[in-house]
């Protein structure tokens, strides 16, 4: 069941323009994952294919995909439910250019998320992301929206990289 059509609603957030991606998007948000430093260059053929698959049919399934705008894409969040679940969502990819963070815009993409999720009677919304140093700021941005450290898996991603994952409840309904 559809509970939100994404390709009608632009939002804008304090002075953030955050709307749904187009199809000519694609190419700038695979761009942007890796100028944001969330993946490396080698994984753009990851990121491809995931805007393949969304505008393939994953956006008909509650997918959704939005990006923070000025000229070009400065920040991307992609999220969608996890399957066999009452309204828990994944937050599978948000990531703002690195010289634009700092500016509020990665918190303002967590409240549209939140927010549209929330509206929608969404209850849980999740986070993973690496134990590894190099993503103790993305840890502690977490943190800094709210969200509760909840599980540990030792050696997820790679042997000696763990997984983190973080939750926070929109609905207690």
């Amino acid at each position: 069941m559809r509970f939100w059509q994404p390709q009608r609603l632009t939002f804008v957030l304090e002075v953030f323009l955050i709307r749904a991606i187009t199809p000519e998007d694609s190419a700038a948000v695979s761009a942007l994952a890796v100028a944001s430093g969330l993946f490396p260059i080698e994984a753009i053929g990851f990121i491809d294919k995931m805007m393949t698959d969304y505008f393939g049919g994953n956006a008909h399934e509650d997918h959704v995909c939005v990006i923070d705008v000025e000229d070009e894409p400065l920040g991307v969040a992609y999220y969608q439910p996890a399957l066999a679940t009452d309204r828990t969502w994944y937050l599978t990819m948000i990531g703002v250019r690195l010289d634009r963070q700092g500016q509020g815009r990665g918190a303002a993409l967590m409240e549209y998320v939140e927010k549209t999720l929330q509206e929608s009677g969404q209850r849980v919304l999740l986070v993973e992301t690496s134990g590894s140093e190099d993503f103790d700021l993305t840890r502690t941005f977490y943190t800094k929206c709210g969200y509760e450290q909840e599980a540990r898996v030792r050696d997820y991603y790679a042997v000696g990289e763990d997984m983190v994952l973080f939750r926070k409840v929109l609905n207690t309904e």
